[in-house]
């Protein structure tokens, strides 16, 4: 494993990564998914707890794994730790070859105020990540008034361009209400965004990977209950992009890489110019949508269809299929 501390533009920022090394027996890993990390502290620290840990976790299901240390303190405006993010994931993006990543597959995962964070960068961002986790996360700009900070309310923002989520709280966050993590998915299940959402019953706020390593002591910080939420977030990935390839197959969505069809990702059809004058002429703004959000090009039409209808309906799906088919694509 290689790690390294690269400091950002502004003084109190870094980025950590954690990078797997290559081996001939890792032959289908050349190039992995990654995982950037935005703690919680309340936008006045970045917690330890759920850093490094997290970061960790997420390298033993064979991601590449950053943690952002953000600007943060009551005299640093939100601005400046959205400043942070993007520039960390840019460089993230920028540095794809070199750290191996697969930039088409960048997580953001976030927990309180990082949840805002990620969340922040998942809908505002001009390049937007493949898929957020928000933990017990911020999402309301009224959350802001406690804090003497002004936030924006993330599920304001959010598109159709914004990336799948996966959303986990309590009931008895007390510091966070759940109304925030409800109000991101209402808002993502009108734009037709993919989301997972779990509410466990009981938890304090704070729990990262509710694991006694992770609990400083406190027994109410260990929760194998809400534990449960790292491996179905790892699960909610491997849905929406699949599983490393094996036996030389990919494993994405049951999708076919090697025939034309609606089976076929989005980003392979958009390759040849057959296909991307039928596409471009039935779904419009696709070529925007896909220079915004590039990870929806890991998508094939019958998956769009699946997951955000109002975007490929019924009638528009089976019209490619049969031009796919006439032109002998």
């Amino acid at each position: 494993m290689k790690c390294f501390v690269k400091k950002l533009t502004n003084e109190r920022a870094t980025l950590t990564a954690y990078i797997h090394d290559k081996s001939e027996e890792l032959s289908n890993a050349d190039k992995r998914p990654a995982v950037l990390v935005f703690p919680g502290g309340g936008y006045f620290m970045c917690s330890d707890r759920e850093g490094e840990p997290v970061a960790l976790a997420c390298m033993a299901e064979g991601y590449q794994a950053f943690v952002l240390r953000y600007s943060t303190g009551q005299d640093v405006p939100f601005a400046d730790s959205y400043a942070d993010a993007v520039e960390a994931f840019g460089y993230i993006r920028e540095h794809g070859e070199e750290l191996a990543v697969d930039v088409d597959k960048i997580a953001v995962a976030g927990f309180s105020a990082g949840g805002h964070l990620a969340a922040a960068l998942g809908t505002m961002g001009e390049v937007k990540p493949g898929a957020m986790i928000l933990g017990y996360p911020v999402t309301l700009d009224e959350m802001g008034r406690d804090i003497k900070k002004e936030l924006p309310s993330t599920p304001d923002h959010v598109t159709r361009q914004t990336p799948p989520a996966y959303i986990f709280t309590t009931c008895t966050d007390e510091l966070v209400p759940v109304k925030n993590s409800l109000k991101m998915a209402e808002a993502l299940d009108r734009a037709g965004v993919l989301f997972e959402l779990h509410i466990f019953p009981e938890g304090n706020h704070g729990l990262s990977l509710a694991r006694a390593a992770t609990s400083n002591g406190k027994p109410n910080m260990v929760n194998p209950r809400v534990g449960e939420w790292f491996q179905e977030s790892m699960n909610f990935l491997k849905k929406i992009w699949g599983d490393f390839a094996t036996d030389n197959e990919s494993l994405d969505l049951g999708m076919d890489q090697h025939t034309i069809g609606i089976n076929t990702p989005l980003k392979v059809l958009m390759e040849k110019e057959e296909c991307r004058q039928i596409l471009i002429s039935h779904i419009e703004g696709l070529e925007q949508m896909l220079e915004t959000n590039p990870s929806a090009g890991m998508y094939s039409l019958k998956v769009m269809n699946q997951f955000s209808p109002e975007i490929i309906t019924g009638e528009m799906l089976a019209a490619m299929e049969r031009e796919l088919e006439k032109h002998h694509i």
